[in-house]
């Protein structure tokens, strides 16, 4: 009878509880409940670009680790999860491996589950694959590879693909199916003797090391985003240096790209940082998206196609879903542009620059641009200075403004000189203050161009490395309403800004001069009114010296089919632990930077359960006490 007594209070109960656990489970975030989040899944939202796993180049060895030591063809294993093959080494299991040693024909190959993450330790690695990529990422869900301290790691390229590797797409010395991260604070030096450096079919993100890159293709390229943060890149390539299929995005560290045909291509390009150095023979900065294009940007026709191969050779490489598609019939990467299509939107591509120094110098190019976006361009901050020939239809800043494209300016320190046929004057919606400036008459290579204030401060100064017949510049002191002297080597010209946007005298897409109030170079023939002023001053000082660009690789029987990681004989290893795939952290509600989330279908579907579980906890106690 007691039991009877007491049913209806155990009831409320019940539901009181049912209740609380629902509203916790909405509501935990807001309550302080740490949320476990997967900081590699699409949805974690630490950071912005970068991943912790991703900035973390100095992870510790655990009880899990393998360690591979290879030597010649074969390779030693302490650990599960790989196994020695066909004189280089297969990784089947998510987990930590750290590899020494060398390879003299062979491959690093990661073959795990699709779910799984792969860390990859790098400590004193030369490999060499004749016919292959040196490191092939065939399937994981990401792969960390990581550049210890203190060490010099290498991968060097053949000069032709056998027929399984083409038969895969394989395109450059590292090649991977998915996600891979380079990291760490050691040194990667990596020679293709055909196709590109790096190819990544998904994104390829660097955070760190030094890296040294030299490819008759591109030099690194992503057929999905590209994101580069506190490293050390060099790289010579025959193409582009850097291209991407989508997303471009630097945030500090060094980029120095000594041969090139274009410098940096991307659908979107957003620069918030970092030293980049360009020279190139076409565009330094290329935004290439809203055009219909087969593999947008890039050299068509170049030689040096892998296994020998002509135009009608080599498969297309796989891409995303939405991402241009590649030419058949052209090696993967090898790319060709083609005219605009009708109604192309400029807000599909752009380039963005919020800071960081970038200096792009084009010596030898006759229709190149310094920066080249078929949409917008938006310079918020940074210091920015081009050097192109002044010939020809050379544009140091060349926007889509047949498409609704504009170049606006909001911050940073702009001296961008290349030629007058071209060239467009910066658009109204600046808001600081953009001056295109076009000669009367071309000034040589290393004629020093200034800009000073009315009481004789300099505002910016450069000297060009190359022969120049226009500027356009931009810096935080210029004010509207002011009077500036303009110096191109010794001869000076007032100009008297009467508007944020101003073009002074004749280009090729602008009209003629004096817009702003200002007056044509050598029209006043102030040179001798005015002292110029003396050598080696400039707020940006002389062009950089150009560095000799690293040293080229020198340089198909098929290999025999590799087992299935799934029913492998382990040569030395074998299957071993599947660890957890992907490393779980605790974040809390006060350290994610998302928004509050929404209530989501689940969390309704779990209430629903709740209250129906709470009802058939009701009928049974009614049940209960009447029998």
């Amino acid at each position: 009878m007691s039991t009877h007594k007491n049913i209806d209070l155990v009831c409320i109960l019940v539901l009181a509880l049912t209740l609380l656990l629902t509203a916790a489970f909405m509501n935990g975030e807001k309550l302080g409940i740490r949320v476990i989040a997967d900081e590699d899944a699409e949805s974690y939202s630490g950071s912005l670009f970068f991943t912790a796993n991703d900035l973390d180049g100095a992870w510790d060895d655990n009880a899990y680790t393998t360690f591979i030591t290879l030597s010649g063809d074969s390779a030693e294993i302490k650990g599960n999860g790989a196994y020695a093959f066909d004189g280089g080494v297969v990784i089947t299991n998510g987990g930590w491996y750290v590899l020494s040693g060398t390879l003299t024909d062979g491959s690093i190959v990661v073959d795990a589950y699709d779910s799984s993450k792969v860390w990859l330790r790098l400590e004193g690695v030369d490999v060499t694959c004749s016919d292959d990529a040196c490191l092939i990422v065939d399937q994981a869900d990401k792969v960390f590879l990581t550049l210890a301290a203190g060490t010099e790691n290498s991968f060097t390229g053949g000069e032709n693909y056998s027929a399984a590797a083409l038969e895969d797409n394989t395109g450059g010395v590292i090649f991977a199916h998915d996600d891979l991260t380079i990291n760490g604070s050691g040194s990667l030096t990596i020679k293709a003797g055909c196709g590109h450096g790096i190819d990544a079919n998904d994104s390829l993100v660097i955070t760190g090391g030094r890296i040294r890159i030299t490819a008759p293709q591109d030099g690194i390229h992503a057929n999905d985003s590209f994101r580069f943060t506190a490293a050390d890149l060099t790289i010579d390539a025959g193409d582009d240096a850097i291209h991407s299929d989508a997303e471009l995005y630097v945030e500090s560290g060094t980029i120095l790209i000594t041969e090139c045909y274009e410098g940096l291509e991307g659908m979107t390009i957003h620069i918030a940082g970092g030293d980049i150095t360009v020279y190139s023979r076409d565009d330094g900065i290329n935004a290439n998206g809203s055009v219909a294009m087969v593999g947008f940007g890039g050299m068509n026709g170049m030689a040096g196609m892998p296994g020998g191969g002509t135009e009608d050779s080599g498969p297309a490489s796989d891409s995303e879903v939405g991402a241009p598609p590649k030419m058949v019939g052209v090696f993967p990467g090898m790319t060709v542009e083609a005219p605009a299509a009708q109604g192309a939107s400029a807000a599909e591509t752009y380039i963005r620059i919020t800071g960081g120094t970038i200096t792009i110098i084009n010596d030898s190019g006759n229709d190149a641009d310094g920066l080249d976006s078929n949409g917008s361009i938006y310079l918020d901050g940074g210091t920015l200075r081009i050097s192109l020939k002044g010939d020809g239809s050379n544009c140091a800043i060349d926007f889509g403004s047949e498409s609704g494209g504009e170049a606006i300016v909001t911050g940073g320190t702009i001296v961008a000189c290349g030629g007058t046929g071209m060239a467009e004057a910066f658009s109204s919606g600046s808001t600081q203050c953009a001056v295109l400036y076009n000669l009367s008459s071309p000034a040589a290579a290393g004629t020093a161009f200034r800009v000073l204030d009315a009481d004789g401060s300099e505002v910016l100064s450069y000297t060009p490395q190359c022969s120049y017949s226009c500027v356009a510049f931009s810096a935080p002191a210029l004010a509207v309403g002011e009077t500036y002297t303009v110096w191109v080597g010794d001869t000076a010209d007032e100009l008297t800004l009467s508007e944020t946007a101003t073009e002074v005298g004749f280009s090729g897409m602008g009209g003629m001069g004096a817009v702003g109030g200002g007056k044509a170079s050598g029209e006043t023939g102030r040179g001798d009114e005015l002292t110029p002023p003396a050598e080696g001053w400039g707020s940006f000082g002389e062009p950089p010296e150009r560095p000799s660009p690293p040293d080229r690789a020198e340089n198909g029987e098929a290999r025999p089919e590799r087992p299935s990681p799934w029913d492998a004989e382990s040569g030395s290893g074998g299957m071993g632990r599947n660890p957890d795939t992907g490393q779980r952290t605790a974040v809390t509600a006060a350290e994610s930077t998302a928004e509050a989330p929404s209530v989501s279908a689940g969390t309704w579907l779990l209430l629903a359960a709740s209250l129906l579980a709470l009802a058939l906890g009701v009928l049974f106690a009614g049940c209960y006490k009447r029998y």
